[in-house]
């Protein structure tokens, strides 16, 4: 009887051991598929000719809109190709506004030589956690919807740009037709803004949980209203071509600045490297 217990101790003994050097075996396998969690990266680059009615800061604006409309739809087509994307019955636009609400564009350099802007930025994602958040997207019909809105706003604005573009000879003294270009902008601008703030409520992207900051966002000071809606509007100052003061846009002398002569500067550090000095009614700062 003694024999018969020792018997099966050593056998559940044995077992046991087994158990514990599958464990051992299976361990580094395991730990191997999350580790090589596949992130791709995503690069791409674009060069905006300024026009007549473009500042530096509108020309930023729509190199960085038209550089990551090419990121988003090359992120997508590989989505539509090697993920279950495929099997989701989606449009190509329909899958690149539900990926613009759940990776970000990270800027990696910029150049501005007052005749063009070069910008270029890269998407970094997992695109098997890319999926799963579109599918749960394409669930939430009310997140969706908005996301397709903001892109349809986006190329709308785009499409004005370009169309008073082509006719910047013949309007190159008409006010209204500027105003109306930096309509677009402003929009573009705007829902650029709405884009990056609202990211962060969609994105479920597991391993890429470290956030990357979203591009262009603008520094804002709770304590100058003046600032905060000058900001809004795609720059933060503004100042003549025919003098050498810079205000913010609600001083009234920035008011009697002609549409033909404005320029506008996102920071006062640009505006005093262009040459130009703080206004000494409205006192923008020096640096910020």
């Amino acid at each position: 009887m003694c024999r018969n217990l020792l018997f099966i101790e050593i056998k559940a003994m044995k077992r046991c051991i087994l158990f514990i050097m599958t464990s051992i075996i299976l361990m580094p396998v395991s730990l191997a598929s999350n580790a090589f969690a596949e992130t791709k990266t995503f690069i791409k680059e674009y060069t905006y000719q300024a026009s007549e009615f473009d500042s530096k800061a509108s020309c930023r604006t729509i190199a960085l809109e038209q550089v990551k409309r090419l990121l988003l739809e090359e992120l997508g087509t590989y989505l539509e190709n090697n993920t279950e994307v495929k099997n989701f019955e989606l449009t190509k636009d329909k899958i690149t506004a539900l990926t613009a609400g759940i990776v970000q564009t990270q800027v990696l350099d910029e150049k501005w030589d007052g005749k063009s802007y070069w910008l270029k930025a890269e998407v970094k994602a997992d695109p098997e956690n890319v999926a799963k958040s579109i599918d749960n997207l394409r669930k939430d019909q009310k997140k969706s919807d908005d996301l397709e809105e903001r892109i349809r706003k986006q190329e709308e604005a785009l499409k004005e740009i370009e169309k008073l573009r082509s006719e910047v000879a013949s309007l190159k003294n008409d006010i209204e037709a500027k105003e109306k270009y930096n309509r677009s902008i402003d929009t573009l601008t705007r829902e650029e803004k709405a884009s990056a703030s609202n990211l962060s409520l969609n994105e479920d992207q597991g391993s890429q949980k470290k956030k990357i900051p979203p591009v262009a966002r603008a520094k804002r000071s709770s304590k100058n209203k003046i600032a905060s809606t000058s900001t809004a509007a795609g720059y933060k100052y503004v100042a003549s071509n025919k003098a050498k003061k810079y205000h913010y846009p609600d001083c009234q002398w920035a008011k009697k600045i002609k549409p033909a002569n404005r320029v506008t500067f996102n920071s006062a550090k640009e505006a005093r490297q262009a040459g130009y000095v703080p206004c000494k009614v409205c006192k923008p700062p020096i640096s910020d």
